[in-house]
């Protein structure tokens, strides 16, 4: 992008970086996500500058949107603790995702259920464009992050960073009206009990207790010690708390994890959302499935356990 930016206006190397990011964009599949991206055999030197910019950043926006995912929290510096920003990024999408094997519901579902509507139908609507439940999945999304800040800043130092998890009051909170995360959201319009949300927010709170784990320093002492290093879990942190804390390969699959039946319900789920909008977005009729004995699409479960590998 700076490259671009510094010879957007240059007649011959600007034309030639756009045909660069035009030609590795299509290497890395991104012609799926950004529609206008041009084909592969056009020269940039035919573009107008606006052209050029609008290819670049709609590529750029993507790339962002891409690394937003992946890396919501930075890069990680060795022995500092989180801040509280990102902790509250980490734990909002943790608190986002259903765990049946765990007996936990998503704080959205939770919300949904009170509203008397099913949080498949309001992503289903979400990504269909309906506007009310556009707005109403933007409200809720709001309203755990909300809930979720406030656990966390009970917790917050004076410099903004987690160092201790301040546990949970309980008795004081019952006697000054309800928690902190059950107070904002009663605030954004939803009335849901602490009781309902106890289990998930004793979990979100062992969560924060790993993200702010100190074990850092020490292993790397011992590593450069030439000591032995117990190897922990890898994958995704949100999908899979259980390689948290930091320090350890927190982006690549562990290939010696096997998805539980549940996890594989609960991704097929999402498989179905992603065929309907595949089907919505060009016009054909959605692609017919058989149901295994579970009841569960026999294709999404095979999808299913392509994207949890």
């Amino acid at each position: 992008m700076s490259s671009y930016k510094g010879l957007r206006e240059n007649g011959a190397r600007g034309p030639s970086i756009v045909n660069s990011i035009i030609a590795n964009a299509r290497n890395c599949n991104l012609d799926k996500d950004i529609d206008d991206l041009p084909a592969e055999d056009s020269n940039a030197k035919d573009f107008t500058l606006e052209e050029r910019d609008s290819v670049v950043g709609n590529v750029y926006r993507r790339l962002i949107e891409i690394e937003s995912r992946l890396l919501p929290c930075g890069l990680h510096t060795v022995g500092v603790p989180p801040t509280a920003e990102e902790s509250i990024a980490t734990l909002v999408n943790i608190a986002s995702i259903d765990r049946p094997e765990d007996g936990l519901e998503s704080l959205p579902r939770l919300i949904a259920d009170i509203l008397g509507r099913n949080i498949e139908d309001i992503y289903r609507n979400n990504n269909n464009g309906v506007l009310e439940d556009v707005s109403l999945l933007v409200d809720m999304t709001n309203a755990v992050r909300e809930s979720v800040r406030s656990m966390v800043m009970r917790s917050t130092n004076s410099v903004g960073r987690v160092e201790a998890v301040s546990p949970m009051a309980g008795l004081m909170d019952k006697m000054s009206g309800g928690s902190p995360w059950k107070k904002e959201i009663t605030k954004a319009g939803y009335d849901l009990s602490d009781d309902k949300m106890a289990k998930l927010f004793g979990y979100l709170e062992f969560c924060l207790q790993q993200i702010v784990a100190d074990n850092e320093l020490g292993a790397l002492v011992n590593a450069l010690d030439g000591k032995y290093i117990i190897p922990g879990p890898g994958g995704d942190p949100i999908r899979n708390p259980d390689v948290l804390p930091t320090g350890k390969n927190m982006h690549a699959l562990d290939p010696q994890s096997i998805p539980t039946s549940a996890a594989v319900d609960c991704a097929a789920v999402v498989v179905d959302r992603l065929l309907e909008r595949l089907a919505a977005d060009s016009g054909a009729s959605t692609p017919s499935r058989l149901h295994s004995h579970s009841g569960v699409p026999t294709t999404s479960r095979r999808m299913a356990n392509r994207l949890l590998r």
